[in-house]
């Protein structure tokens, strides 16, 4: 099923509030199924920036001086996303920083692939990450230094093709959120 309506990629955050323990969303980038960037941009959380957490975000302070504003940022992002499959890493992060609620059947999360854990070979019990997939799978070194969010979601984009013929039957519905959602 190639060239499915699939977009989506990978948020970077930076922390807010005290010690910085509030995580808000600083960069977003959407990539199509082909890892063409259809957005990519800087975001100005709304709460002051307490932890750039440059290690991992690879996020600046100058990177946010002229940032769009996380309200209006949204509003652009979620644009690309309604009625799409999503695909990414780790996504409920990015879906909380963003305030966005999918709906569970259009959610490709890499993390939660158990068909992709096999092709790697790994434990099927363990989440992955998503440089580890990347490695065993593709045979490629991504987060070398910091995180990139285009490099990130062109890497779990390539993930999912890897396992996109056997992904409905080997996801785990147990590690779905939704799945439990019921019980709360």
């Amino acid at each position: 099923s190639s060239g499915i309506n699939a977009e989506y990629g990978d948020c970077e955050m930076v922390g807010c509030g005290r010690m910085g323990r509030k995580s808000a969303l600083a960069r977003c980038s959407v990539v199509d199924y082909a890892g063409e960037i259809l957005f990519d941009g800087y975001v100005r959380p709304i709460q002051p920036v307490t932890d750039y957490r440059t290690r991992w975000s690879g996020i600046k302070p100058k990177h946010l001086t002229s940032a769009t504003p996380m309200v209006e940022a949204r509003k652009l992002i979620l644009r690309h996303l309604k009625g799409k499959y999503l695909v990414g890493h780790d996504l409920q992060n990015d879906f909380q920083a963003l305030n966005f609620k999918p709906h569970p059947a259009l959610v490709k999360d890499t993390s939660k692939c158990i068909a992709l854990r096999h092709l790697a070979g790994l434990d099927v019990k363990r989440k992955p990450s998503l440089r580890l997939l990347t490695r065993l799978i593709r045979g490629k070194d991504i987060q070398s230094a910091s995180h990139c969010s285009i490099e990130d979601a062109r890497a779990a984009m390539a993930l999912f093709k890897a396992a996109e013929d056997n992904w409905e039957d080997q996801t785990n519905p147990f590690l779905d959120d939704s799945y439990w959602a019921h019980l709360t």
